[in-house]
């Protein structure tokens, strides 16, 4: 491990740094203080992409007003991470309760927020998880799975739903693989039937959220950790008004005590 990753350089000890932290902050919302080593390994990537020499040349841009760098900067500290069926557990229970129930009383229709979607393996693993498990919710024009992230690579991707073998291997059983995706040369691309049940935008969850219906299940997973209490306060009680009343919010379980709000 290089010494950039383990301790700040000068480059993170600035004023331009408190600048781009209070920029994340307001941008997306995402905290960064005490979090110097993540700024460094991130910047450094995007020093790299765009020419530039260091870490503080991109800051110091930055401060100077460059938007397009800030742009790439700010979207460079979203955490994108993800993975087909992550936290087994939430898709058991909307296959065997959840989406039994909505289908019975919605005759045969389902509409779903996934907030904050990154790639998209999280909308392509309901889309899935209901063609296998509940059919009366898999017809033509009867799921509208609504996937939001605040960067446009990420709903890009999500669009797309083409995926590397990597990212495959990370939680998708082969059999689902062969059943639901078509192989076209080093990518997985998932089917028309799924991709029809998906629909992308861009949104940051810090502004008004305008566009969102009211939906049977809003999926915002793995994104409150990263806001503060308040923020994180504020969007479930934007979440009451998009949420039809008495159906569930999938959370992480460590946002879960957040949820008592929604009650």
């Amino acid at each position: 491990m290089s010494a950039a990753a383990t301790a700040p350089s000068p480059a993170v000890t600035s004023p331009a740094v408190q600048s781009f932290v209070d920029l994340v902050d307001r941008r997306i919302g995402v905290q960064l203080a005490g979090k110097e080593y993540l700024i460094e390994s991130r910047l450094q990537t995007v020093a790299r992409e765009q020419g530039l020499s260091t870490v503080d040349d991109v800051l110091a841009a930055i401060h100077r007003g460059d938007r397009r760098l800030a742009d790439v900067a700010v979207e460079a500290m979203t955490t994108n991470e993800t993975s087909f069926f992550r936290d087994q557990h939430p898709f058991t229970a909307l296959a065997e309760n959840v989406l039994p129930d909505v289908a019975r009383r919605n005759d045969g229709r389902l509409t779903v927020w996934n907030g904050a979607c990154s790639s998209g393996q999280e909308s392509y693993t309901l889309a899935m998880t209901i063609v296998d498990n509940v059919p009366a919710l898999a017809g033509p024009g009867r799921t509208r799975i609504i996937s939001t992230d605040v960067s446009p690579e990420m709903v890009k991707r999500t669009q797309a739903g083409e995926y590397s073998r990597f990212e495959v291997n990370r939680g998708l059983p082969a059999n689902l693989a062969v059943k639901h995706f078509d192989q076209m040369g080093r990518k997985w691309v998932a089917k028309p039937a799924l991709r029809a049940m998906v629909e992308t935008h861009e949104m940051n969850l810090l502004e008004r959220w305008n566009g969102i219906p009211r939906c049977d299940l809003v999926l915002l997973r793995n994104v409150l950790i990263y806001f503060t209490v308040a923020t994180s306060l504020d969007g479930l009680d934007y979440l009451q008004g998009v949420s039809i009343s008495g159906d569930p919010l999938a959370g992480r379980p460590c946002e879960g005590g957040w949820t008592d709000r929604l009650s």
